[in-house]
């Protein structure tokens, strides 16, 4: 969904920075509380690659040494089914918090600050985050990808960061290999295309779902970078206890 339109110059629509800076909340809001829990969240290890595949030391007499295979082999996904997300504490956080802060903002105005704005907040942000969920499924079921993040933990800032623009738009293949990961933008474009449908007619086009389909690919990255480096963050506050 997009900021709401207030006339511009010229007879123009323009979109008001106020509602647009909601929304932005409600995707940071997100990314924070996946922040919350980043350090108890189990860290996929990487899977391994034909480089890690070695012929052993000390083969056995008048026996050939075996060569490294050109994939590694292959392994089961791990995969939480669409409907298990659907009731999980996953769904929770993409939808109260933003609705949360959209009712406190009463954006959009059209669905005023009642309770049943609120409810119409809290429907449009769980559709939104099922039917995502349950188009991400079908994109893998076609094109199979694990788009787990697997954190690096080491290095620079800059290393690490890039680590996370990479982990976030690949994934893993069943043999291990790197392929792109066309499951993440089907989501995060699909999903808004959809959620246009039951929200205010002038959302409806085609510059809103490029922008903040675009943000919800921001989204996915935020929640990465929370992955990558809260763990560190969180050690600090250790230490000086």
């Amino acid at each position: 969904m997009q900021g709401r339109l207030t006339p511009g110059c010229g007879g123009f629509a323009i979109p008001n920075l106020f509602h647009r800076h909601v929304a932005l909340l409600s995707l940071a809001l997100a990314v924070v509380c996946s922040m919350a829990r980043a350090q108890d969240l189990p860290v996929a290890a990487a899977p391994p690659t034909a480089s890690t595949i070695q012929a052993p030391d000390n083969p056995a007499a008048g026996e050939p040494s075996a060569a490294p295979t050109a994939n590694p082999p292959s392994r089961p996904f791990y995969h939480k089914p669409f409907f298990k997300r659907w009731v999980s504490l996953e769904a929770i956080e993409a939808t109260v918090p933003a609705a949360v802060l959209q009712q406190v903002h009463d954006w959009p105005e059209e669905w005023g600050k009642r309770r049943s704005g609120f409810e119409k907040r809290i429907a449009s942000l769980y559709g939104q985050f099922a039917v995502g969920v349950l188009i991400e499924d079908g994109v893998k079921a076609i094109h199979p990808e694990d788009t787990r993040y697997h954190r690096t933990g080491q290095g620079n800032f800059f290393k690490r960061t890039a680590h996370v623009i990479v982990g976030t738009v690949t994934a893993h293949k069943p043999d291990g290999s790197l392929t792109m990961a066309y499951s993440m933008p089907a989501n995060a474009y699909g999903s808004w295309a959809i959620a246009t449908l039951w929200s205010p007619r002038e959302f409806r086009n085609p510059k809103s779902i490029f922008e903040w389909g675009t943000a919800g690919v921001g989204a996915f990255a935020g929640t990465n970078f929370a992955k990558e480096f809260w763990p560190d963050i969180r050690s600090l506050f250790h230490k000086k206890k």
